[in-house]
This record gives structure tokens, sequence and C-alpha cells, in this order.
């Protein structure tokens, strides 16, 4: 059976892979402790499950409007106004089937052929095959770990060209776990306002989990709110991250820009694809968006001392250079100190890749190697640390004593 092209050079998730392998060994009886997943250990609020439950019996289970109802618009739109400063509207809201989808949504509705994107690297890897499916040209503004993770001005308006139709940006990052503070995403920012055709993606699904307990730089900040690029901004979202709602599939974006003209382009686009998410999940959607902050405020306090501990714990490991997380629940210690050494079991160690693989079948512990998060990142691996304690002790203790054995 024929193949088309773009499906034929396509990668899968790594991150999913990595996380299938670990749950395929878990069932053969293997103790495996998995870094892999993005996806909080935490369950999503009786009251979120309630209402959807209630939703379910009171018989919403027809067709809804392809960008949601307009009390969970209405719900968004609010949020968006009085917690991220954003000036919009309902019509301005389209819900879509998770965060991922919103992103996808908005490089087919803005990008055409030829048409260059800008990712600040180490960037989430979806954004890439998201960029190409569409027809652009992916160009990395690297953030290296001499950095702290973190661009510039100089350096974003380096890698911008008359070709550029739009800039990404996460904060916190994934897979860094680094948070730019206010006065650097405004810099960002007005550089992206000197290309009068270029727009401003912001990823903003980790907003409710920043630790300026940790760095007093972490900010959740929305640069849709700023004046001078406001019309020109697209703001990502969703409840998978703040409020543990991952198979729920809920996200959305924001473009209040050109009078909504990229809203309704994603809900016609929409209107071929999905239609939306399930019609009774969205009263759910609704009640969790207007308890969003104060919800995720008792996950944070937990992702903090995490996020401690994690540091912590790779500042012991010698072969090992990292940057603290400030944001989201991800490390990315640089690990090329280890390349070039053999594993006790006789693996030769020459890129992330080859790492995660042997301490994958030698330790039992599951990491996601960095090839896929951009080239500044082929040295890293991620660390996700959406899990308990014991967990986190355990699994970098056993990352630390097979480094340490690396000869």
């Amino acid at each position: 059976m024929k193949r088309s092209a773009r499906v034929r050079s396509l990668r899968g998730s790594a991150t999913l892979a990595v996380t299938a392998r670990a749950k395929a060994l878990r069932a053969e009886g293997r103790d495996v402790i998995g870094f892999g997943a993005g996806e909080p250990d935490f369950d999503t609020p009786d009251f979120v499950k309630q209402a959807a439950v209630d939703s379910l019996h009171a018989g919403h289970t027809k067709y809804a409007p392809t960008p949601g109802t307009t009390d969970l618009r209405e719900a968004i739109a609010k949020r968006m106004r009085e917690h991220n400063r954003i000036d919009c509207k309902a019509e301005h809201v389209v819900v879509t089937v998770g965060a991922k989808h919103a992103a996808y949504e908005v490089m087919q509705c803005l990008v055409d052929p030829g048409d260059e994107v800008v990712i600040i690297t180490p960037a989430w890897l979806s954004y890439r095959p998201m960029i190409e499916l569409a027809g652009g040209i992916v160009v990395e503004c690297a953030a290296p770990i001499k950095q702290g993770f973190k661009t510039n001005p100089d350096a974003l308006r380096a890698a911008m060209t008359d070709r550029t139709v739009a800039v990404i940006v996460n904060s916190p990052c994934n897979p860094t776990g680094v948070c730019y503070s206010r006065d650097e995403l405004t810099a960002l920012a007005m550089v992206i306002a000197e290309h009068p055709t270029a727009t401003l993606i912001s990823d903003e699904i980790y907003e409710d989990l920043v630790y300026a307990e940790i760095s007093t730089d972490a900010v959740a900040f929305s640069p849709g709110s700023i004046p001078e690029l406001a019309e020109r901004t697209v703001t990502l979202n969703g409840l998978s991250k703040s409020m543990a709602m991952t198979g729920w599939r809920i996200g959305w974006a924001v473009a209040p820009g050109d009078g909504g003209e990229v809203a309704k382009a994603m809900t016609r686009l929409q209107s071929q694809m999905t239609s939306g998410i399930a019609t009774f999940l969205m009263p759910a959607a609704a009640k969790a968006v207007e308890h969003q902050s104060e919800t995720s405020g008792a996950m944070r306090s937990v992702f903090v001392a995490r996020a401690r501990l994690v540091s912590e714990l790779l500042g012991e490991i010698d072969r090992f250079k990292t940057v603290p997380p400030s944001g989201a629940f991800y490390a990315f210690p640089d690990i090329s100190s280890c390349f070039g050494l053999v594993s006790p079991a006789g693996r030769r160690i020459d890129s992330a890749a080859t790492f995660a693989e042997a301490i994958l079948e030698e330790k039992e512990v599951a990491v996601v190697p960095g090839e896929d998060f951009g080239e500044i990142a082929r040295d890293h691996i991620r660390l996700s640390f959406a899990c308990n304690e014991d967990q986190i002790r355990a699994g970098l203790g056993r990352i630390s004593d097979w480094v340490g054995s690396l000869s």
C-alpha cells in the first residue's frame, strides 16, 4: 500500500516511544523507573470528574460548535483577560483536542511551503514535524546550556529573515525546565515586533508551574499582553499539565488579532478534522478553567520540592552539567562527558541515544535522548520529574551509580 512522502519521513515522538518502551518492560516484570513522560502523577480533581459525569447524564452527547461551546470559550477568554492580561473575547478562542493539536492547527493556518519558523532550541520535539508538515522551514535559534538555556534579542534577530512568518516561544520550557523573566520575554517580543509579517506563538502550557522560590526571575507572563505585539500573538494553553488532565485532551488557542481571522481559520480547519472535543467534557473543562489557578497551586508546591531535589541530586553527578529547573517538571543535563566511555555491560556510549538505550537495559531507568529537541540538544537527556520523591531518589541513584561505573 502506498504511503505519502510526508509520513514516510515523519518520525514518531521520542517521548512517547520511551514511555511505551518503559511500560512494555514493566509488563515483563522489570522494575523500570520512568523519567520519560511529561505527565503529572496527580489525579484529575474530583469536582472536574463529577462535572463530566453530570454533563453526560444531562444528555450533552450531541454535536457542539466546532470551536467549543459559548460557555467554555467565555470561561477561557475571561481567564485570559484576568490572569494573562490578554485583551480577547470568546470569539477569539478555539478549543482543541489538547494544546498539541492547537499548535498543529496554528502551523497549518500560518505556514505556506518555503516559509520559515524560528524555534528556540532546545525545543519541544513536536514543533519541528508540525512546521515541516505544513511545508515550512525550521530555523533554530540556539540557547545553549552555557547561557542557562536562554536566547537573547541579538541571537533571535539574527535568526529572523524576511521569510520568517512565526517565532515559537515556550516558557516555562519543555525540555529544559527554564523560565524566562518578564523583561527577557518582552525583549524577545520586541524583536519579533520589528518584523511586520511575523507572528509570535506563545506556548504557555506550563504557566501554572513556575518556581519563583528557585529563581526570582521566573514568572508566568504572556507576551500577548504586550500592546506592540498583541495583534500578532497566538497563545496556546490547556488543562493537561496544570490540572492533571492529560488524557482528557483539552487545549486551546487564543488569537485576537486581525479581527480574529486566525481563530476563524483554525475553526474552518478543525471543522474538517476533529470537529472538536467531546461535548460532555466542555462543562467540566469550563469548571476546570474557572478554578485552574487555585487548584494547580497545591501541585505547584510539590513540584517546587521535586525541582530542588532533582537539582541537588544531578549536581552530585560529576560527569553531568545541568541548569536548575525554574518551571515545568523537566531537567536537561549535558551528558557529553560520558561519550567515548563503555558501560559495565560493554556498551559504548557515543550519543544521547546510546546513553538512553544502555541505561534503560542495564539499570532500568527510562530517559529521553536529546537529539529530537534540536541540534544544540544532542549532548543532553531529558528527565521528567513528574513522579514521586522516592522514585526520583531511586532513579537518580541508579543513574549516578551507573555513570560512575563507566570506563
